[in-house]
């Protein structure tokens, strides 16, 4: 392959990229959209809205089970599609979009009011996450994806204190990841970032990948964790892991170049 050919194939594959980010910034407007609308008629609904929101309620019920079916449809149509080779992406686009609606209609089911609120908040966080995914080396989206849920969890775990159920659950599930993650990292660090799958080794990191790094925002995450679980919602702690971001930002932005 001559050098134009591989110009011509590095813009192809920035196309294909920018492409990706730009859907996800369109879905996302869309859905921050519509969930600050229902946030209108759902939360601060006026007194003559009443009806039409407990209304809406009962559909939220209806949706948190209807979604989540169509997702299943969707995800088993996408498998079968990948095995003849014919209409991948449609019914793959179809399952994440079924899958979106699924998560944001059972976290209201769930949650209620205060799950309306987390949404409006997450779907940006998400989006950002998406777009360090397509733009960024994969060991920062990962670093990203364990600061958001830090920042998520000083939110969550203090409710410890409190014998809430939420909180508990969460404490698990972010420890379990936490020590898996480190574990994986292990691996991926002696076998210059490979990780076998079905038998075959993937290349998830790139062979320079930094996983100093990694490991710091694993431990970083976990002692705020525990800080939160002890001291409370603290700004400092929001203040201690956004900092981190911003460093892990620059530092990879000048790996770009």
């Amino acid at each position: 392959m001559n050098k134009k050919e591989q110009q011509a194939q590095r813009a192809k594959q920035e196309d294909v990229v920018l492409n990706k980010v730009l859907w996800w910034i369109v879905g996302s407007v869309i859905l921050e959209a519509l969930l600050l609308l229902l946030n209108r008629v759902y939360v601060n609904y006026t007194a003559s809205e009443i009806e039409f929101a407990y209304s809406l309620r009962g559909v939220f019920k209806v949706l948190a089970i209807v979604l989540p079916i169509c997702f299943v449809v969707l995800a088993g149509l996408w498998l079968a599609a990948r095995k003849s080779g014919k209409l991948v992406k449609l019914t793959g686009v179809l399952a994440l979009i079924a899958l979106i609606l699924a998560v944001c209609a059972v976290i209201v089911r769930i949650f209620d009011v205060s799950g309306v609120k987390f949404l409006y908040i997450a779907v940006p966080v998400v989006a950002v996450l998406a777009l360090i995914y397509y733009l960024y080396q994969r060991e920062f989206f990962v670093s990203a994806v364990f600061c958001a849920l830090g920042l998520l969890g000083i939110k969550l775990l203090p409710r410890v204190r409190g014998a809430s159920l939420v909180g508990y659950a969460y404490a698990v599930a972010l420890a379990v990841l936490l020590v898996a993650a480190v574990v994986l990292f292990r691996m991926m660090q002696k076998s210059q970032g490979k990780l076998t799958v079905k038998g075959a080794p993937v290349q998830v990191f790139p062979k320079g990948a930094n996983y100093a790094l990694l490991y710091v925002t694993c431990a970083l995450v976990a002692v705020v964790a525990i800080a939160a679980v002890m001291m409370g919602a603290l700004t400092l702690l929001y203040g201690v892991l956004v900092a981190w971001l911003l460093i892990l930002a620059v530092y990879y932005t000048v790996r770009l170049m």
